[in-house]
């Protein structure tokens, strides 16, 4: 009798952590107007980044929630905390490594200049925007030395969302807009402003997407394991097909919220 409850007692614990190990959940979150590696839809973070951090933490079993958890710097400043575990798109900066384990990059993002259609003007190097008035958007990097030449050398506003910063494009109070080209093309036909914003020809920089796991996390210890997954979706092509399908993804809702 004794070992047939010993052995019962096993199974339940066995069963427990079973239980547990299936039951584990990670909380990812994002950018909310960075299409198409991510934004928000209602009230949850979608795009490449959420279904890439899904699927590189499938095999692991823990369940990921995507949550919209505020603008950029809030999101940021609760994965400092461990609030949120994954960054699921995140330009590597030393300042940001204090608080992020960083996965392989995984996406390359041009970083352009934005302005008021037929307000262009010379641009070849950083030095041409001394003088006139930029924008951007808060908490966003763009980049070791371009953030120091920016903090430097600039006079840049931040406002909270992009359409604020499109706005004041058109309506002459900047000059300049720093944000990044396929998310500021998808942004301004979103917006319905396409035709009165262009960027100047040459890139301000070139940034790496990686996915950020919070130092705080539990799931940081995982970090081998994601980037050993990782490179088998960049090689086979699943990063690709995503960046392609989400790109479809947010054309289609803009054009059904336009009808």
């Amino acid at each position: 009798m004794k070992k047939f409850l010993l052995l019962v007692l096993a199974v339940v614990l066995l069963m427990s952590a079973g239980i547990t190990q299936a039951a584990e959940t990670l909380t990812a979150s994002g950018h909310p107007q960075y299409p198409p590696i991510m934004w928000k839809e209602k009230n949850t973070i979608v795009g490449v980044g959420p279904e890439l951090v899904t699927l590189l933490f499938k095999d692991l079993n823990v369940t990921v929630k995507s949550p919209y958890k505020g603008g950029w710097d809030k999101v940021q400043e609760e994965a400092k905390q461990g609030k949120v575990d994954v960054l699921v798109g995140l330009y590597p900066t030393e300042e940001r490594k204090k608080y992020f384990e960083y996965s392989s990059p995984y996406a390359k993002d041009p970083v352009v200049i934005f302005v008021a259609k037929g307000k262009a003007f010379p641009y070849s190097k950083w030095d041409d925007l001394v003088g006139k008035k930029g924008t951007t958007t808060v908490g966003d990097s763009f980049g070791e030395a371009f953030d120091k030449f920016i903090a430097e050398k600039l006079t840049v506003t931040r406002s909270a969302k992009v359409e604020e910063n499109f706005s004041k494009l058109i309506d002459g109070s900047a000059d300049y807009f720093i944000f990044a080209m396929y998310s500021g093309l998808f942004e301004s036909r979103r917006l319905g402003i396409s035709d009165k914003v262009e960027y100047l020809p040459v890139n301000a920089s070139v940034e790496n997407f990686c996915i950020g796991i919070s130092k705080k996390s539990p799931f940081v210890k995982y970090l081998p394991e994601i980037n050993k997954k990782l490179d088998v979706l960049i090689g086979n092509g699943t990063v690709d097909r995503l960046i392609e399908k989400y790109s479809d993804q947010y054309k289609k809702s803009v054009s059904n919220k336009k009808k």
